[in-house]
């Protein structure tokens, strides 16, 4: 087994649970993505399954992708100093990680949200529901997006409340 070149425990550390957070989000995306198209296929035994398990797939795959790019850019320790020094931009640390074991679970409450509201508001929501393709695509987009989606709304009622 080769010595790793990370100068402390604490780097370590980080290093190691960024690989924890990146393993739990590869088997939530590949898990959930495979029950949400199963559970497409039977939507009559549980119809918010399929939305909610897609829509965590959706956001578990942004949690990844965020997880990636912070890991490349490096690593920022507890006293906010980043590793490498000249790093800039979002590291990856230990409070981010919290956030990426939690992300997937907002995708699975926002698809189905995202779901019902278009199904509401379109003229033709029967033949949206009726496509398992569609409904798939939406509800996995719906995840991929739900913060981008949740921060616009937060926004909206700011702005127009002045809250």
């Amino acid at each position: 087994m080769s010595e790793s070149t990370l100068p402390n425990d604490e780097l370590r550390r980080l290093d190691r649970l960024a690989h924890v957070n990146l393993g739990y989000l590869l088997l939530l995306t590949v898990g959930s993505f495979f029950a949400g198209a199963l559970a497409l296929k039977s939507p009559a035994l549980l119809p918010l399954a399929a939305p909610a398990l897609l829509g965590m797939c959706g956001s578990a795959t942004a949690a990844l992708t965020s997880c990636l790019d912070r890991y490349a850019l490096g690593f920022e320790r507890e006293n906010g100093k980043p590793f490498p020094e000249e790093a800039e931009g979002g590291k990856f640390n230990r409070r981010f990680s919290r956030w990426l074991f939690t992300r997937p679970f907002l995708g699975a409450v926002v698809a189905p949200v995202f779901i019902w509201g278009l199904s509401r508001f379109t003229k033709t929501s029967e033949a949206f529901l009726s496509s398992a393709e569609l409904l798939g695509f939406t509800a996995f987009m719906s995840g991929l997006l739900a913060k981008s989606v949740l921060d616009l709304i937060k926004n909206l009622f700011k702005n127009v409340f002045k809250s």
